[in-house]
């Protein structure tokens, strides 16, 4: 089994967000969750972006850690 991909700013942003969304819009699907998600990471603020940026950089570090030999194909 292949280890998974270190997960980038956005996908941090988007596990953060994604809870309130569904519990605002009882039934929406996943397709709508991500749509209303770029839109707001689209006005966020840099600072905003940055913070999800640099938990980014520090989960790529520690997949690095667990995962020396690891190579996107």
């Amino acid at each position: 089994k292949k280890p998974p991909r270190p997960p980038n700013a956005f996908i941090l942003y988007r596990r953060s967000k994604q809870q309130a969304i569904v519990a605002a819009n009882e039934g929406i699907s996943n397709n709508e969750v991500s749509k209303q998600v770029g839109e707001m990471w689209h006005k966020e603020p840099l600072e905003e972006k940055m913070k999800f940026q640099r938990q980014a950089d520090a989960a790529k570090l520690e997949h690095m850690r667990k995962y020396p030999e690891y190579k996107y194909r």
